[in-house]
């Protein structure tokens, strides 16, 4: 029986399986699900879910060389957006030329700022809302909240053109950020487009949220804000100077539900360290910082929606161009 066996094995051993070819210049062939997580920030499944989305946009026929094919366009561009690193140690993380990173991350971006309104929707009706509502009581009692507005600044290189109108208060070059949020630090509106100079409150007295509230289409619910922002009656701010216990409790309890809008910036940075000062500044003209910001507040979105993990080590991401791929001697 144990001959049989033997046999059996060594039989088994000897039948000759055909190689598994692998393309080492696609990082989705040779990487494990938790380093595509921690180096691109999204899943195996949601960047072929974006391969097959944005095929017919990023798919380059030619006939004078091999094409980039799109899962490579789109890792090179997330690979950015989740390290700021330059274009050439991305370009030599992936066996691409610098001017090939360049064009991805152009692309792509573009491909990701026009499905902005599919992923990032400020809710009108009274059953969304419901549940936005619910969320936000939940975390201090605090009702009827649809919504916590802020802005945050994303450093980008000095402009060529009316440089000064990007200098904020705190003396560096930037995009005046707005976004407003939910209780799942999800991003129900972006506002990217206006210079670092630009106060708060006028970026919200000309965003489209201010005008959903003013014509009355969102006509129940309270966004809640800093003091920066002006009072409205849709609009609540924390009490300046309070006196007595009520008050204090209202700002106490303001201030734990509004922080939620300073957790999704906080994320949106930790997880996409291209608009973090952490990886320096963005070194593009300001429209395309205004859309970067745009498409990496879309994969936020995405991110929350299928519970993707904030990378483990967030608090300390250095980008030396090194990705654990195959080695190769020479």
């Amino acid at each position: 029986m144990a001959a049989a066996y033997v046999y059996m094995r060594r039989r088994h051993q000897n039948i000759r399986r055909n190689r598994l070819l692998r393309d080492y210049d696609n990082p989705l062939d040779y990487l494990d699900d938790f380093d595509i997580i921690r180096r691109y920030r999204l899943s195996r499944p949601m960047i072929i879910d974006l391969c097959r989305r944005f095929d017919n946009d990023l798919h380059r026929p030619t006939m004078r060389s091999r094409a980039l094919p799109v899962s490579l366009q789109i890792m090179a561009a997330l690979r950015f957006f989740a390290t700021g690193s330059f274009q050439l140690v991305n370009a030599d993380v992936h066996n691409i030329s610098r001017s090939s990173v360049s064009r991805c991350v152009r692309d792509v971006t573009q491909c990701l700022v026009n499905v902005c309104n599919q992923h990032i929707i400020m809710p009108t009706d009274a059953a969304s809302l419901e549940i936005i509502k619910r969320g936000f009581y939940e975390i201090a009692d605090f009702p009827n909240v649809v919504g916590a507005v802020d802005g945050t600044h994303v450093r980008i290189k000095s402009p060529s053109v009316d440089e000064h109108i990007f200098v904020n208060r705190k003396n560096f070059h930037s995009i005046n950020v707005q976004g407003v949020c939910d209780s799942n630090l999800k991003f129900l509106n972006i506002v990217s487009q206006w210079p670092g100079a630009t106060h708060d409150a006028f970026i919200w007295s000309n965003s489209t949220v201010c005008e959903l509230f003013e014509n009355r289409t969102i006509s129940d619910g309270w966004l809640l804000g800093d003091s920066g922002y002006p009072v409205r009656p849709w609009l609540l701010t924390p009490v300046l100077n309070p006196t007595t216990r009520k008050q204090q409790s209202y700002n106490g309890a303001h201030m734990r539900t509004r922080n939620v809008v300073e957790r999704s910036f906080g994320v949106l940075k930790a997880r996409f360290r291209c608009i973090d000062t952490s990886a320096g500044t963005l070194l593009y003209s300001a429209l395309m910082c205004c859309r970067i910001v745009v498409a990496v507040a879309v994969l936020h979105n995405l991110c929350i929606d299928n519970r993707m993990p904030l990378p483990p080590d967030r608090n300390d991401f250095p980008d030396h161009g090194h990705i654990a791929g195959p080695l190769l001697i020479y």
